[in-house]
């Protein structure tokens, strides 16, 4: 892309016109990616909290349009600080570069995002997808960490790592938002880790 810039330059009582030419296809494209990378978890590489945000918001608002279901999955690590305590940082930090690239397999759909939620804790949104349906990925995602086999051997839920999820429904309408979906979620994922972690919870939408 070639921007031409013109100007006028008077010499001597005549008007000339200056024409100078930039290509700011390089800068352009340096700015998207900047954009792309401000939208990205810079350690696992995929999306996060601020794009999880929007990505939530806007795919509410298609699912609200379109009358169907919307599911939202939390996960957290059992017992991370553990891991990070025994075998240090670099070997956390490699646990969720790996984590990451689980979530990445289950969520492939344009209706889907995978996100890192906040330090060891991710989020998973399903379009188009009830309760049964995102049940069974997440119950995949938990088998796929667990095959994993990474090392946490003074974690007392297990000696490799394990994760917890909690995963709700709702129906987008007029009579409630996004926010209750988040907190829902959140409550089923408190339920999993006060059971005995390394499960999934689920909490039904009580307004349905």
């Amino acid at each position: 892309m070639v921007h031409d810039a013109r100007h006028t330059l008077s010499l001597k009582g005549n008007d000339y016109f200056v024409i100078s030419h930039q290509n700011i296809t390089e800068r352009k494209l340096a700015e998207n990616e900047v954009e792309k990378l401000s939208r990205l978890d810079g350690l696992t590489g995929i999306a996060n909290r601020r794009s999880f945000d929007e990505f939530l918001e806007s795919e509410w608002k298609r699912c609200k349009r379109l009358r169907i279901p919307i599911s939202l999955a939390l996960l957290d690590l059992d017992h991370f600080k553990l891991l990070n305590d025994t075998y240090g940082h670099q070997a956390g930090d490699e646990c969720l570069k790996s984590i990451g690239r689980v979530l990445e397999k289950y969520s492939g759909r344009p209706s889907d995002i995978c996100a890192r939620y906040g330090g060891e804790e991710f989020a998973i949104v399903y379009g188009n997808t009830n309760l049964d349906q995102a049940k069974m990925i997440a119950s995949k995602v938990l088998d796929e960490i667990r095959s994993l086999n990474i090392p946490n051997e003074k974690a007392p839920t297990s000696p490799t790592l394990t994760a917890s999820i909690g995963l709700a429904e709702m129906h987008p309408s007029s009579e409630n938002d996004e926010s209750q979906l988040v907190k829902m979620s959140d409550d089923a994922l408190y339920q999993a880790k006060e059971s005995g972690r390394d499960k999934v919870s689920i909490h039904l939408d009580s307004s349905e």
